[in-house]
């Protein structure tokens, strides 16, 4: 139990616990860390809504009622979040800080999950409209007004949006890049940019000509000199200004776009449409781009390269159904008829 005359604070627990990780021997991937201390904050901000502050407050079923209320992420990434303020707990357990049980917090927070869903990807609504969802570029305004922040946000979220729909790389990836890492020799962005993925794996992702010309709207707007080793993506405010953009934020800029234009499919008669735009995250446009390649003839093993699958057994499991659905098209179109 605590016992300091300073209890932990909640919102401190998960920088406490990353920090401790990195000091490890085997620490976990930077990238995964990333993603454990976002989903702490997730449950930190909850706990707070809750007017609990410190691990002292803590309950068994704090965590369940936590991922119930994550009514607008998928599946897959509440059972992410979940992993992650389970590891932060552990972390509390093992230095007697968890003011209760952590086997029964696990079993509440157990049936509070969604049960886990076949490996497989799921079908994705059109994403080109999505993608110039902040395309428009607000007027100018002083330097450091309301006005000036609001459009550098704006163009950074174009530039997000973009940059997702052109490469198909993980939120992750893209959010932890440097502008050094994108520009060309002469100063351009580059069409072919290194990221680094699961398991620390290199490899290259594309940046389509309207990717290049929405991040090189932003930097200009930023006053980004070349070279600069500064993060790509950053907040512009008002708190946390010059700091690299976080998953959280990435994830709202994301669901405020779709959600906006599902209502707008909605009134358009579109509600099917709607209902899988209000499913869109981030790892959407993965999807998305993955489908897109593979319907259009891409190989299963081309696809697994640009996505940085560790193997193509994979892309096999998560897309193998839309490679099902190129080769009934082909079949269609080339099978014999016994009538001719």
């Amino acid at each position: 139990m605590e016992t300091d005359a300073q209890p932990m604070l909640i919102s401190a627990a998960g920088t406490a616990w990353a920090k401790a990780q990195r000091t490890r021997r085997k620490p976990l991937a930077e990238a995964t860390i990333e993603s454990y201390c976002d989903a702490w904050r997730s449950f930190s901000q909850w706990a707070t809504r809750q007017d609990k502050h410190t691990v002292a407050e803590l309950t068994p079923n704090d965590l369940a009622d936590w991922i119930d209320s994550l009514k607008r992420m998928t599946d897959g990434s509440v059972q992410t979040y979940s992993h992650g303020a389970l590891a932060v707990c552990k972390y509390l357990a093992d230095r007697t800080l968890l003011p209760c049980d952590l086997a029964l917090l696990r079993m509440h927070l157990r049936d509070a999950l969604p049960r886990a869903p076949i490996g497989r990807a799921p079908d994705v609504p059109d994403l080109r409209r999505l993608v110039a969802f902040y395309d428009q570029e607000p007027p100018a305004g002083e330097l450091g007004s309301a006005q000036e922040r609001t459009r550098l946000n704006t163009l950074r979220n174009a530039a997000l949006l973009h940059m997702l729909f052109s490469t198909g790389a993980r939120i992750s990836e893209l959010l932890a890049l440097n502008v050094s890492e994108i520009r060309a020799d002469d100063g351009t962005i580059s069409p072919r940019v290194h990221v680094v993925g699961k398991g620390d794996r290199k490899r290259a992702v594309f940046v389509r000509s309207h990717a290049q010309q929405r991040i090189e709207r932003y930097l200009a707007l930023r006053r980004v000199t070349f070279p600069s080793t500064r993060p790509l993506f950053i907040s512009h405010g008002p708190r946390g200004v010059g700091g690299r953009l976080n998953r959280s934020t990435a994830w709202t800029i994301v669901t405020n776009a779709s959600y906006e234009i599902a209502d707008q499919l909605e009134a358009e008669g579109c509600p099917r449409e709607a209902r899988q735009l209000r499913e869109t995250t981030p790892h959407t446009f993965r999807h998305f781009v993955a489908t897109w390649l593979l319907n259009e003839g891409a190989q299963l093993s081309e696809v697994s390269a640009l996505l940085g699958h560790a193997n193509t057994r994979i892309t096999e499991q998560y897309y193998a159904r839309h490679a099902d659905d190129r080769l009934q098209e082909l079949h269609d179109q080339f099978a014999p008829d016994p009538e001719l």
